[in-house]
């Protein structure tokens, strides 16, 4: 190509040019961005391509005006980088055809208004999206959260979503368009927002209220989780279940069996932007999960109250599941939990009676994978005749296999 793509980003509000970007925008042939960044430069007078998605085929079509000699000029708002075009557009045209001229972004001036310093945020996007993961999971872990809204994700509905979830330790500003005659900065708890509207173009700024951690991310004792007498996967054979599963970032996990959510709420402060679905057919254990998620504040953990495996039939398809709650006297639950889980996907099982080690185990040789298991068994100490001795947990088999890929 004679001339890189040239991304330009304009100042939000004002769509203001730096000298050097008007200066590049003058001896542009083809000015390409959003319809209202457009409208930004009713005097140019070459030739003007609005963005259209899909992505690949506007991608597409700018090529074919650089493979021409043309000299494109790509508006964009702010930082193109951060969120922005400019991130999906280099690796269709290749970094070497590309060139970035960022503006401040939008999150910087709203950081600016607030006296508040942008890099202690936690920056998400929500413009386009409808998973609400990545914002839940820094909540979740107390960080401070900048948030790049939409029409469908505005202020009003992060609002709702926030009090659904029992949101209660953070406080909310929105600030719309900024750098305008028009800026509006509104502050106040969620709830003060619920019936709040404001120009499309806006951000919302959530501040925890304290970011201090008053229980452990992980290891928490059993007695701090609401449940029924000696129903829980205990502390040491817990923490071996979840280490086994291997969780990484931007996954959906299901806890089978979840009893009081124990697995599911201690997981997902490992698994980062994940999704965590407890799963249990008794009403008044699913009360209980509903408790320790407020409790415990794990904001990524859904529950599910129903009889398995048709409970199961409405969730999305997972990379990690856990049984911990026994996989019943057939084997439907774990064939149809093998059957959803992804390629590549880790199951583990806790079992305590030979019967369902057996029928895991005839399973997994029946599907053709490659299994492990190990047996647990922990002693805690116990108070007895003003002494301690060590009280012995049930035995837990432990069993894990990876769905091969493909």
């Amino acid at each position: 190509m004679k001339h890189p793509l040239q991304i330009i980003g304009l100042h939000p509000g004002s769509l203001k040019p730096t000298a050097e970007a008007a200066a590049n925008i003058s001896k542009a042939d083809v000015l390409s961005g959003g319809k209202r960044l457009l409208k930004a430069f009713p005097k140019f007078k070459g030739k003007k391509i609005p963005f259209a998605s899909p992505m690949d085929e506007y991608g597409r079509t700018l090529e074919k005006q650089l493979k021409k000699g043309k000299r494109v000029v790509l508006l964009a708002d702010g930082d193109p980088l951060l969120f922005g075009i400019a991130a999906s557009l280099i690796p269709l045209l290749g970094k070497e055809n590309v060139v970035v001229s960022p503006a401040v972004s939008a999150i910087q001036i709203g950081a600016a208004r607030l006296t508040r310093s942008w890099k202690d945020f936690e920056i998400i996007s929500l413009h386009g999206r409808n998973d609400y993961s990545p914002l839940f999971g820094a909540m979740q872990h107390k960080k401070d959260c900048a948030i790049y809204t939409d029409k469908t994700n505005s202020p009003q509905v992060i609002a709702q979503r926030l009090i659904e979830k029992g949101v209660d330790n953070y406080s909310m500003a929105v600030l719309a368009q900024l750098e305008t005659p028009e800026e509006i900065i509104a502050q106040g708890r969620p709830e003060t927002f619920l019936n709040f509207s404001c120009a499309d173009l806006n951000i919302v700024i959530l501040t925890a209220d304290n970011k201090k951690h008053s229980s452990p991310l992980f290891g928490r004792e059993d007695d701090s989780f609401t449940r029924e007498k000696g129903l829980i996967t205990k502390l040491p054979v817990r923490s071996a279940g979840i280490a086994l599963l291997d969780l990484r970032g931007q996954q959906t996990v299901w806890d089978l069996g979840a009893g009081c959510g124990s697995v599911a709420i201690e997981a997902s402060f490992i698994g980062t932007d994940s999704r965590f679905f407890a799963v249990e057919k008794k009403p008044e254990r699913i009360a209980m999960i509903k408790e320790n998620i407020l409790n415990f504040r794990a904001w990524t953990v859904e529950s599910v109250c129903g009889d398995m495996p048709q409970a199961l039939e409405n969730l999305p398809d997972p990379e990690r599941i856990f049984m911990g709650g026994g996989i019943g006297r057939d084997d439907s639950v774990i064939r149809e939990a093998a059957k959803r889980l992804k390629p590549g996907g880790r199951l583990v099982v806790h079992a305590i009676l030979m019967g369902s080690i057996q029928r895991t185990r005839d399973l997994f040789e029946e599907l053709g994978w490659n299994w492990q298991s190990m047996q647990i068994q922990a002693s805690t100490s116990d108070k007895l005749a003003g002494d301690i001795r060590y009280k012995a947990h049930n035995p837990v088999t432990i069993l894990w296999a990876d769905k091969p890929e493909g």
